[in-house]
């Protein structure tokens, strides 16, 4: 049973009913003494029931305890369910405390074939087969003995409090303290904290409504009987509307788009306290896009749970072609946590971000891509991105992210994004291993903003961001690394059949941006090539178009004429076939071919246009 407030506990809550004043470093004290103990004078008459789990000889056992004895003791062999039945059976015997249950309206009878143990004509608990042959008794005996322990503790005048410790309550909202029993005096409530918790007194209970964001405690009377309550008022974690729209591009959103898609989508609906974390939990497709589940919560808030409807639809154009390059592979390995590379987006200007970083750091970490908003308004920036690793293997990484770009972002694939001011979200991330590499491309372009950033970071498994991210303490302007590059570099190689061989380098030169940062072998640059090819004999002839490596192990991707090419691994002196196509006798064409350096391929290439006669 609870122990009795103390002389000094009694003495300060007299002395703030009767006007008289405590110093702040006393009020701290009073109330803090009150948190740690949930008293009465009256010990023998404060009546709570409660629940607790455990084993006997191997045996699960829950106990419905009250007024320090067990009161009932329920034994299963497998305790299936055993503690949420016990806590049924101690929330009816609350209930009926509350309403003034005695000891001669306990009784023992039998209900349908089974017997049960019932108060004031309530079910309270029925013996089952399993439950009886569990505790050795037959259930008319093992309800007979519940009874009369019930009866025993229902034997003085007792008051019943619910709850009896512990009352949480949301920010503006109200809940219940109940209170009952068989003692006559009438109850006397009151909060400790008025800023915190009011009180309105009400039949059989008293209504508390959270005022303010804290913690105090409420005292409840009956004569001599004093009883402290702890008193939380939190605020939700966020409040979760009712549905939300995710913006598709034209190429729709595959994997691994979707869950930053529709995360990003969702807290559009979502108006999260400040830090607060918002999750996506699960997610079901619907005929019209998705149902998510939406959790938000905080040391000090309530979670919050709520399925939303995404509604999936289509409207944004494609992402044009980027016109800028922005590189993060400096260094190349990562050895510790922290941003590797941060670019200023430009209003209205497409832009690539290609990154490919090897995990140096002798531990897990995540590689991750972030959207950052450090102006004051809204941002809305489509984008859309393809990613390989992690793996060991750094060619065959970087040839899959090349491939998955080339399969999704440059189909249209994306969607826009909304980024509130003085924030960031995390789009790609990747979880590597020591020794592992990553890859991948996106492409971006902000529609609306100002200060808008896009940034390459290596961050902690365990530093998951919380939704949106707040940017802390920074001013519109943010530094920058000086990795931007043109994203195309446009070429022509002329052939006439019976002449010599047309010839493009692709890779062999530094491309410098204007901070004098050099790019090595032009990886991510895309280089747009015509090659005019005519036929001037009176022979026909075949044009062949191939690629040949030149600087070690490579793999290659090539958009030509529409189609997509894709190598296998070529060492040095090795060529891929590109094109192959009949040229009549005075026929001239022009073909056009992209092609992009692949991350952790070794350049360069040579483009080679040459033929021969059938």
């Amino acid at each position: 049973m609870p122990e009795a407030l103390s002389v000094a506990q009694r003495r300060a809550i007299t002395q703030r009913r009767s006007g008289g004043h405590l110093a702040p470093r006393a009020r701290m004290l009073v109330v803090a003494a009150l948190l740690m103990c949930a008293a009465s004078a009256g010990a023998d008459r404060l009546l709570s029931f409660t629940v607790t789990s455990g084993s006997i000889a191997g045996v699960n056992t829950a106990e419905i305890n009250a007024d320090g004895m067990v009161v009932m003791r329920l034994r299963s062999t497998n305790g299936n369910g055993l503690a949420a039945k016990a806590e049924k059976v101690a929330a009816r015997l609350t209930d009926l405390a509350l309403e003034g249950l005695k000891p001669e309206q306990v009784a023992v009878s039998q209900l349908r074939g089974e017997w049960t143990v019932t108060g004031a004509g309530t079910l309270i608990i029925t013996a089952d087969e399993q439950t009886a042959a569990a505790s050795g008794l037959p259930p008319n005996a093992l309800c007979e003995s519940w009874r009369a322990r019930v009866v025993q503790v229902l034997t003085e005048p007792y008051v019943c409090i619910d709850p009896l410790k512990l009352l949480v309550v949301p920010y503006g909202e109200q809940r219940a303290i109940r209170f009952g029993g068989t003692v006559a005096a009438k109850p006397r409530v009151e909060s400790m904290a008025k800023a915190i918790a009011t009180i309105e007194r009400k039949d059989g209970r008293a209504v508390v409504r959270g005022a303010g964001a804290g913690t105090t405690v409420v005292v409840v009377e009956f004569g001599d009987l004093q009883h402290a309550i702890t008193v939380e008022v939190k605020k939700w974690a966020a409040q979760i509307g009712a549905s939300a729209v995710l913006s598709a591009l034209p190429g729709g959103v595959p994997e691994p788009m979707t869950m930053p898609a529709l995360l990003n989508a969702a807290l559009s609906a979502v108006r999260p306290e400040p830090r607060a974390i918002v999750r996506l939990a699960e997610l079901v497709p619907t005929a019209s896009g998705y149902t998510v589940s939406v959790r938000a919560g905080g040391i000090e808030y309530l979670p919050v749970a709520k399925n939303l409807p995404v509604t999936v639809r289509g409207g944004p154009a494609a992402i044009p072609t980027p016109q800028s390059l922005l590189i993060s592979n400096a260094p190349e390995k990562v050895d510790g946590i922290g941003a590797l590379m941060r670019q200023s987006l430009a209003p209205n200007v497409p832009a690539r971000v290609m990154w490919h970083h090897k995990n140096y750091a002798g531990r897990p970490i995540v590689l991750a891509v972030r959207v950052v908003n450090a102006g004051d308004e809204p941002a809305r920036v489509r984008l859309g991105w393809a990613q390989a690793g992690p793996d060991g293997d750094e060619i065959f990484v970087g040839y899959n992210a090349m491939v998955r770009y080339w399969e999704s972002v440059r189909r249209g694939a994306g969607f826009l994004a909304i980024v509130p001011p003085r924030c960031a979200f995390e789009t790609s991330a990747v979880l590597i291993d020591h020794h592992d590499v990553v890859s991948g491309l996106m492409d971006l372009i902000a529609d609306s903003g100002e200060h808008l950033y896009v940034e390459v970071v290596s961050r902690d498994p365990e530093d998951e961001p919380s939704g949106f991210d707040e940017v802390p303490g920074a001013g519109n302007e943010l530094p920058v690394t000086p990795y931007e590059f043109p994203a195309a570099l446009d070429a022509e190689v002329n052939y006439e059949v019976g002449g010599r061989y047309g010839h493009l380098s692709i890779g062999r030169e530094d491309v410098q941006n204007e901070q004098g940062i050099a790019l090595a072998g032009a990886y991510g640059i895309s280089h747009r090539v015509r090659v005019n090819a005519s036929n001037p004999t009176e022979q026909p002839a075949v044009l062949e178009l191939a690629l040949r490596a030149g600087g070690g192990v490579a793999r290659s991707v090539t958009m030509v004429a529409g189609a997509l090419n894709c190598s296998g691994n070529l060492g040095a002196g090795n060529e891929q076939i590109l094109e192959r196509r009949d040229l009549p006798p005075g026929v001239a064409v022009t073909i056009p071919l992209e092609i992009i350096p692949t991350a952790g391929s070794n350049l360069p290439f040579t483009l080679v246009v040459r033929s021969r006669t059938r």
